[in-house]
């Protein structure tokens, strides 16, 4: 009886050292959201850190063996097919607890419930990931985009959730004009028409975020109307979006006006320059001349004034010969003309 005690207190007290020496094993509490074609991390490791490279490592998914490593080898023969060449584990992390599955080239059939295992001496510890496999949607600009005439404009697109599209073709469209293609990583000029050549342009450090949006430089009023950003191999039933530009034109004139003068100044530039000459000669003699004119002018009618004031003087004190000579010329006309005695007597005689 003694002896069947003290043996299972030994098992017993065997297996609590043996729990107690196992390490917690630990996943993404969160659950995981990751997008179509792209790759996504599952985590998982152990806590405290314990070198994991040579006990077994597994991952399902439900009944599906997703990977299994086993002393630091992969048994491909467990794995299902689906799965075949898309997951990996790092031997280097293994060594450091880590346990993180790294799955790429998502496909949407990926959705599940992710079972990660740690097995060493026969003891199996779990843990387990949610993982959501979703497609990106292309979206627009539900607003229209305004811009005035001359300026430059972004019109809008991006990739929701953001999905790198950086080794896709993206396609700018207005009606069935090609306005900008992105193909093979670069910008392919071949189909671009030629009223934006030289004036679009994609933000290519965000391609890979799912920023597609486009730049157009020096907006025309001819450039209004109805943009289609477009990603034809996006495996997502919404693979266009929808942007409108409206151009106000109440520059527009005003630049066409502008440019008709700068247009006749550029014919005549040597009339120009002719004229130009002339108009600043002028200029300059009539400010140095037309101040010293009217200064002449005024001292020339001070002394005038003064003229008239001092002959007026003269006259006053001195009257003039002419006046002199009529004051004279009366009395001797008097006596003249009073009649002689004799004459009279004798004309009575008569």
């Amino acid at each position: 009886m003694d002896l069947t005690v003290f043996v299972l207190l030994s098992v017993c007290s065997h297996q609590f050292v043996l729990e107690a020496t196992q390490p917690q094993i630990i996943c993404s509490s969160e659950p995981v959201q990751a997008v179509y074609s792209e790759h996504v991390l599952l985590q998982c490791y152990l806590k405290p850190p314990l070198n994991a490279a040579s006990e077994t490592v597994k991952w399902t998914c439900g009944n599906d063996v997703v990977i299994l490593c086993q002393n630091g080898k992969y048994n491909p023969g467990a794995q299902r097919e689906h799965f075949e060449a898309r997951t990996a584990l790092s031997q280097e992390a293994l060594t450091k607890g880590n346990l993180s599955l790294m799955l790429t080239s998502l496909k949407l059939t990926d959705t599940g419930r992710y079972k990660c295992s740690f097995i060493t001496d026969n003891v199996e510890k779990s843990c387990y990931v949610n993982l959501t496999v979703g497609e990106s949607d292309v979206i627009g600009s539900d607003e229209p985009v305004k811009a005035n005439v001359g300026e430059d404009v972004i019109l809008p697109c991006h990739l929701e959730p953001p999905f790198n599209v950086s080794t896709l073709t993206v396609e700018w469209r207005r009606n069935k004009t090609y306005v900008h293609v992105y193909r093979s990583m670069k910008h392919d000029p071949n189909q671009q028409n030629s009223h934006f050549i030289n004036r679009t342009y994609l933000f290519c450090d965000e391609i890979g975020k799912g920023n597609i949006s486009l730049l157009l430089r020096n907006v025309s009023k001819e450039d209004e109307g109805l943009y289609i950003c477009y990603v034809p191999k996006l495996h997502s039933q919404v693979r266009k979006g929808n942007i409108t530009l409206k151009v106000d034109a109440a520059k527009h004139d005003t630049k066409q006006f502008n440019g008709s003068i700068n247009n006749n100044s550029t014919k005549n530039t040597d009339g120009a320059d002719d004229t130009t000459v002339i108009t600043a000669v002028i200029t300059a003699v009539c400010t140095a001349v037309f101040p010293a004119v009217i200064i002449a002018f005024i001292a020339w009618y001070i002394w005038k004034c003064w003229q008239n004031r001092r002959q007026t003087g003269e006259q006053n004190d001195h009257p003039n010969n002419e006046q002199v000579e009529q004051q004279q010329d009366i009395p001797l006309r008097e006596e003249q003309e009073q009649p002689n005695p004799d004459n009279l007597s004798n004309s009575l005689v008569s």
